[in-house]
C-alpha cells in the first residue's frame, strides 16, 4: 500500500503568505582584493528589486535576495559584467576551463610584464651610473629604447588596473586600482614629458617594475585563493553524499528507499522530515509546508508555501513532514549545501576594516599625494612630481587591504580541510577566546544502541512492533530514529502511514493500517504507570496505540569513541559541562564515563539558554555544541554555536559553524587553528600599518624614489601574503 501524500489538517490561510524573495547564488570569477567584494555589493544593492546582498570574498560568490516581479538572475549577471566582473550561476559552468583562462592570464601579465621591467633596468641603469658623462648621442637612444619596452606594460600588462580603476570611477568610489592608475598614468606622463622637452628625470624603470611587483602579488593571492577554492568544491562534493528518503514504485505500491541526493533526478518524489533541508529544488505536492528560508533570502520568519509552490533547495522543513517533487537536481539548484553555510551575514570586524580602508583611505592617500605635489613645486615642478608619485605608489595600500581578507579566505578553506564549515567569520575571532564549553549528549557525544523489545502485548509479535516503531520514526530526525532506519526489517516493508507527526523530545505518532500509533517518552505515550514501575524507566521508549501500551523498546547509550579525546582537548582550554534534555540518569551516567564533573538532564531549551547566558555574566566565552532542533535556543545566546555531523539541517542553520566531519576532535583541532588564524591577522595589521605610517614620509622626504617605492609596495604585499601561507602549515595539516 502507497504512503498518502501529508495533508494540512487545517485550511491553509493565504492571507498569511508573505510576499515573495527570490534568491540566488552567484559565483565570481575574478574578485582579486576585499575592495571588489564591496564595489559588488554597492553595484548590486543600487539595482532595481535587490532588497539584500552579501559578497563573499573567500568563496568568491555572490548572494543576491531580490524581487522577482522587479528584476531577475539574467539582470543580475549583467550588472556584474558591466562593473567588469565574471560571473554565472554556477550551473553546467565549466571552472576549471575558467582557472585555466585566469592562469594564462596571470602568467603572461605578470611574464611579460618582469620581462619589459627587466629589460628597462638594463638600459637605466647605465644611464644613471654614467649620468652626464654619457656620450649626448647614447644618451636619447638608451632612453627611447626604454620608452618602447615600457610601452607592452602600459597598454597591455596594466589593463587589469585601468578596468578596476573604471569600475571605481563609474561607482565614484576610488580604491586601489584608481590609486595604482594614477601613479601609472603620473609617471608616464611626466616621464614623456621630460623625454620631449631632454629635461628631468624618467620614470619608465619604475612604471614597468610597480606593475610587474603588482601583478605577481597578485598572482600569488590568486594561486593561494585558488587553492582554496579547490578545498573548498571539493568539500562541496563531498557533502552531497547524503541520503534523502525517496519514493519509489514496486509492485506492492510505491515505498519510501534512502538514496544518495545525487541520484535524485527530475520528477523523484521525496519526503522531507521535520528539521530537515530540502535538497533539490522542488514543487510542493502537500497541501503546505512552514518553511525558514534564512539561509537563502536573509528573513527569519518562516515561509507558508501552499501545493504547487515552487521550493528552493536550503529551505528548512520547521513544520510536519511534506512530500516534494524534485524539478532539478542537486547539481542544477539554486543552492549547493555546503556552500551555502558559508558566512552570508555578519562581517568579523577585521574585514570591516578592509571595507573602510577601500571606502576611505584611497582618497585620504590621493589627497596626501596632491598636497605632496604642491607643497614640493617651489622646489621645482620634476621634484614634486617625482615625490608625488612616489607617495601614491609607496603607500598603495594593497597590504593593508590584503591584511584580513586573504587570511580569512584561507582559512574558510582551511577549516574546511579539518571538515568544519564557518558560517559566520566573525565565530572565528570569538572562538580564539573560548574558555567555557556546553555540549549536548546523545547525537554529540554519545549514541544510542537498540536493545531489544519488552514488556510485549500478547499477541504483537517483537518483528511487527519494530517494523511500527521503524515506520513511525520515519518522521523523526535525531540519532535514535537514524539507527531504527539503519535496522533491516522485512515487516516494514508492506507498511503504509499517514499523518506522520514529530514532537522533537518527546516522540513520534502517525496512522498505520489505519491504527494510530505514538511512540516515545513515557508521559507521551501515555505509560508513566508502567515507567514507573521500572527502575530502568529512563532507558526505555513506549509504544502505544487506542488500546493502551504495545510494549517498550530498551535502548542503551554508549559514547561516541572520539568523545572522550575531545573532552580531554576541551578541559585544557577551559570548563566542560553537560547538557541535556535525556533524562538526568542517562546524563549522569555518560558524564561519569567521560570524567565531565558539571551535568545536568531533563533541561528544556530554556534552561540551556539560560545556564549560558549565567556563565556570560561569569565574563565567560561560551561555546554550545549540538545537534537538534531543541539546541536552537542554547546555539541563538551562545558565543559560537557550533553544530556536529549528525546534526539537523535546522541545528545546522543556527549555527556559527558545522562540523561535517565524523571525527568530533575536529573541532578541537579547530579551536588551535582559530588561535593561528587570529595571529596571522593580528601580524598582518600590524605590519601593514606601520609600514604605511613609515613609508610615507619617507615619501614626502624624497627619501624614496618611484622605483624604490614600487620595490618596497611589492615587498609589503608580499609579507602578507607569505604570513598568510603561515596557514597552511597551521595543526600539521595542508589546506
Amino acid at each position: 500500500m502507497p504512503l498518502e501524500p501529508i495533508q494540512a489538517k487545517h485550511p491553509a490561510d493565504v492571507s498569511h503568505v508573505p510576499l515573495r524573495r527570490d534568491a540566488c547564488i552567484l559565483d565570481v570569477f575574478d574578485m582579486h582584493c576585499a575592495a571588489c567584494a564591496v564595489l559588488i555589493e554597492d553595484g548590486l544593492a543600487s539595482t532595481g528589486g535587490v532588497s539584500r546582498v552579501r559578497v563573499h570574498y573567500a568563496t568568491q560568490r555572490a548572494r543576491v535576495t531580490f524581487d522577482p516581479t522587479l528584476t531577475t538572475v539574467e539582470k543580475l549577471l549583467k550588472r556584474i559584467e558591466d562593473l567588469g566582473y565574471t560571473a554565472d550561476t554556477g550551473a553546467g559552468v565549466d571552472r576549471s576551463n575558467i582557472v585555466r583562462r585566469q592562469r594564462h592570464r596571470h602568467t603572461w601579465g605578470f611574464g611579460l610584464s618582469a620581462l619589459c621591467a627587466t629589460q628597462v633596468m638594463m638600459l637605466t641603469l647605465p644611464r644613471f651610473l654614467a649620468g652626464a658623462e654619457m656620450e649626448p648621442e647614447l644618451a636619447p637612444l638608451l632612453d627611447w629604447a626604454a620608452f618602447a619596452l615600457v610601452l607592452p606594460v602600459i597598454g597591455w600588462t596594466a589593463r587589469p588596473f585601468y578596468r578596476g580603476a573604471q569600475r571605481e570611477f563609474r561607482l565614484r568610489r576610488p580604491g586601489m586600482d584608481s590609486a595604482v592608475t594614477l601613479g601609472i598614468a603620473s609617471a608616464f606622463v611626466g616621464s614623456m614629458w621630460h623625454l620631449l622637452a631632454d629635461t628631468g628625470v624618467l620614470y619608465f624603470d619604475s612604471v614597468a617594475m610597480f606593475v610587474a611587483l603588482l601583478l605577481g602579488v597578485r598572482w600569488l593571492e590568486w594561486e593561494q585563493r585558488e587553492r582554496s577554492q579547490t578545498v573548498i568544491h571539493a568539500a562541496s562534493r563531498r557533502e552531497r553524499s547524503v541520503d534523502v528518503m525517496r519514493f519509489d514504485a514496486t509492485r506492492a505500491g510505491e515505498q519510501m528507499e534512502l538514496t544518495p541526493v545525487d541520484a535524485v533526478v527530475v520528477g523523484d518524489r521525496l519526503w522531507i522530515r521535520t528539521g530537515e533541508a530540502i535538497p533539490v529544488d522542488a514543487m510542493m505536492e502537500s497541501a503546505f509546508a512552514d518553511l525558514d528560508e534564512s539561509l537563502l533570502t536573509g528573513e527569519s520568519v518562516s515561509m507558508r508555501r501552499l501545493s504547487g509552490c515552487v521550493v528552493n533547495a536550503g529551505a528548512v522543513n520547521t513544520g510536519a513532514a511534506i512530500i516534494i517533487s524534485a524539478t532539478h537536481t542537486v547539481a542544477a539548484s539554486t543552492e549547493r549545501r555546503l556552500m551555502d553555510l558559508a558566512d552570508d551575514s555578519i562581517k568579523p570586524e577585521s574585514l570591516a576594516l578592509a571595507d573602510l580602508v577601500a571606502r576611505y583611505f584611497m582618497p585620504a592617500l590621493m589627497l596626501v599625494s596632491g598636497a605632496t605635489f604642491v607643497a614640493m613645486l617651489p622646489l621645482g615642478t620634476g621634484v614634486a612630481l617625482e615625490r608625488a608619485i612616489a607617495v601614491l605608489i609607496i603607500s598603495c595600500p594593497c597590504a593593508l587591504a590584503l591584511a584580513a581578507p586573504a587570511a580569512h579566505a584561507k582559512a574558510f578553506a582551511g577549516l574546511l580541510s579539518r571538515g568544519v564549515v564557518l558560517r559566520r567569520a566573525d565565530a572565528l575571532a570569538r572562538l580564539e577566546k573560548a574558555d567555557a564549553f556546553v555540549l549536548d549528549k546523545t547525537g554529540t557525544l554519545s549514541m544510542p544502541e537498540v536493545q531489544g523489545l519488552v514488556s510485549l502485548r500478547d499477541g504483537f509479535s517483537a518483528s511487527r512492533a519494530l517494523a511500527i516503531i521503524a515506520v513511525l520514526e520515519r518522521a523523526a530526525n535525531h540519532p535514535l530514529a537514524t539507527a531504527l532506519r539503519a535496522i533491516e526489517l522485512p515487516d516494514a516493508a508492506g507498511l503504509a502511514a499517514t499523518d506522520l507527526k514529530w514532537s522533537p523530545g518527546e516522540g513520534v505518532s502517525g496512522v498505520i493500517d489505519g491504527v494510530a500509533y505514538r511512540f516515545g517518552r513515557a508521559e507521551f505515550a501515555g505509560a508513566l504507570a508502567e515507567a514507573s514501575a521500572g527502575h530502568d524507566a529512563a532507558m526505555r521508549l513506549w509504544l502505544a496505540d487506542r488500546q493502551g501500551i504495545v510494549g517498550a523498546l530498551e535502548i542503551a547509550e554508549v559514547p561516541r569513541p572520539d568523545a572522550l579525546p575531545l573532552v580531554r582537548a576541551l578541559q585544557r582550554r577551559g570548563s566542560v559541562e553537560i547538557l541535556s534534555g535525556d533524562h538526568e540518569q542517562k546524563t549522569l551516567a555518560i558524564a561519569k564515563l567521560l570524567q565531565i564533573p558539571i551535568a545536568a538532564g531533563a533541561l528544556s531549551p530554556e534552561q540551556k539558554a539560560l545556564r549560558i547566558r549565567q556563565l556570560q555574566t561569569e565574563g565567560r566565552t561560551v561555546v554550545m555544541m549540538g545537534d537538534g532542533v531543541n539546541d536552537s535556543l542554547g546555539f541563538a545566546g551562545a558565543d559560537i554555536a557550533v553544530a556536529v555531523s549528525t546534526a539537523t539541517d535546522a541545528a545546522r542553520a543556527s549555527a556559527d559553524m558545522v562540523c561535517v566531519s565524523p571525527r568530533l576532535t575536529a573541532i578541537a583541532e579547530v579551536i588551535d587553528y582559530s588561535r593561528t588564524v587570529g595571529s596571522v591577522v593580528r601580524g598582518n595589521f600590524v605590519w601593514s600599518i606601520a609600514y604605511n605610517l613609515i613609508a610615507i614620509p619617507f615619501a614626502v622626504a624624497g627619501v624614496v624614489n618611484p622605483l624604490v617605492a614600487s620595490v618596497g609596495m611589492a615587498l609589503s604585499s608580499a609579507v602578507v601574503m607569505l604570513n598568510v601561507m603561515r596557514l597552511d602549515r597551521a595543526t600539521g595539516r595542508q589546506s
